[in-house]
């Protein structure tokens, strides 16, 4: 009986929202990703390649503080991912030249049972995507 109370225990260390080792760290950005942005407002859609100033402001209400980008030398990309309990997301973006494309991929780390949905746009700046180039978008669950 004592074993399977000593089970039990560690069973829901491991299970619950913050315990399980998976899910120890930062999130985690990879590839070419300049940084990860902030944006407090939500735009509608799931996917985004924002190269320039108006198609910035024009995703957002007007009364959003938007962080400056300097769009001569970056792209915005967005990609939306949710999941339950705590997340991590590991973001990464890989430039492919012989498709003349960006290739972002999102890993979202679930981590517990809890019902408790989170989500991400997770905006990253890449370097400017050049003219004739396309991004594809993935998004890994583990």
């Amino acid at each position: 009986m004592r074993i399977l109370f000593t089970i039990l225990i560690f069973a829901g260390l491991f299970s619950s929202c913050s315990k399980s080792p998976k899910c120890w760290g930062d999130d985690k950005n990879k590839g070419i990703i300049n940084s990860s942005i902030r944006i407090d407002c939500e735009p509608n859609g799931e996917q985004f390649i924002i190269s320039d100033d108006s198609t910035y402001m024009s995703l957002f209400p007007s009364s959003c503080n938007l962080p400056t980008i300097d769009f001569n030398t970056n792209s915005l990309l967005g990609l939306y991912a949710d999941g339950g309990c705590e997340l991590k997301f590991i973001r990464e973006v890989s430039q492919i030249d012989n498709e003349k494309k960006y290739h972002y991929k999102v890993t979202v780390k679930s981590c517990g049972a809890c019902k408790k949905l989170g989500y991400s746009y997770n905006w990253v700046t890449v370097p400017k995507l050049p003219s004739g180039w396309t991004v594809t978008f993935e998004i890994d669950e583990k």
